[in-house]
């Protein structure tokens, strides 16, 4: 119940790409989440790859073995100046370990998925360091990039 409600209230506030004001994600939602491809069945999985080919990613952290299956790219999985992190739930303590740089996007996986996880999802978009995130309901991509003001995007696939 809790994540049909969640979806109901998402879709009220979600907008496309034209609710976007930044050139950068303008970008990534119209020339990555947009593209047609179908990489994977699971809606998340296949924004994860998109944005994984997308951004050219070389470094990642992630534990999930299933993901990794699917990573085509010739990635080094380490939790030290990452391109690409990957999170199954919000998870402060595990968001916080994981080195980042300007460039690095951090994708939190069901981030509806109960009351808590969406507390610790709300707990991750108030931190300073993150500046820009981008929820689609199954996930979340979180940004650090210093030349950009703090912004919050809902953008429905």
């Amino acid at each position: 119940m809790f994540q049909t409600l969640a979806h109901l209230r998402f879709l009220l506030k979600a907008t496309n790409q034209h609710g976007v004001h930044s050139p950068f994600i303008y970008n990534y939602v119209t020339k990555c989440l947009y593209k047609k491809e179908k990489l994977h069945r699971n809606k998340g999985f296949n924004v994860i790859l998109k944005s994984i080919s997308f951004f050219n990613v070389k470094t990642a952290f992630t534990t999930n073995k299933e993901l990794k299956k699917h990573i085509k790219n010739n990635i080094n999985y380490t939790n030290t100046n990452v391109d690409f992190g990957y999170l199954n739930t919000p998870d402060l303590a595990v968001f916080n370990s994981i080195n980042y740089h300007n460039n690095t996007m951090v994708f939190i996986h069901n981030i509806y998925k109960n009351k808590q996880t969406k507390q610790v999802w709300e707990q991750i978009k108030l931190l300073n360091k993150v500046t820009v995130t981008v929820d689609v309901f199954y996930g979340a991509a979180v940004f650090f990039r210093k030349e950009q003001a703090k912004e919050h995007f809902k953008i429905r696939l």
